[in-house]
């Protein structure tokens, strides 16, 4: 089942013409994995909205300054092809201590206020701006 911060993270994030598809493929959890394996080469981000977080960047420092600095939000909702953290909202603590590092992973803070996109390495970090 699509979450709420799933639906805004596509409405938001991803580029018209495929939001409609991706919104399907998320809320059913057939396809669900279908979109999730998609996530180590994702490309249908509106990439304007996004920073890339170069290798010489601590991405952990990073998000944790940003999503700090926002104190209304204190849950991450998670999109990951590993099963143990997809389809999770969890504490922003949580998501940035064990859910960063995750190759396949989208991490959507609040009502995504903030996204961590991780593809598959290297030069893959993306953070919305």
């Amino acid at each position: 089942m699509i979450s709420k911060q799933e639906q805004i993270l596509i409405a938001k994030f991803v580029v018209k013409d495929k939001q409609e598809r991706y919104l399907t493929f998320l809320s059913k959890e057939k396809t669900r994995k279908k979109f999730t394996e998609a996530l180590y080469h994702f490309n249908d981000f509106n990439w304007k909205l996004f920073r890339e977080i170069p290798g010489s960047e601590n991405e952990v420092q990073t998000i944790s300054l940003k999503v700090k600095s926002d104190k209304n939000i204190s849950t991450c909702s998670v999109i990951s092809v590993d099963h143990n953290f997809d389809g999770k909202v969890i504490p922003v603590d949580e998501a940035i201590k064990n859910a960063i590092g995750i190759e396949g992973t989208i991490l959507i803070f609040g009502e995504a206020d903030i996204v961590y996109y991780e593809g598959e390495a290297p030069k893959r970090r993306y953070i919305s701006i």
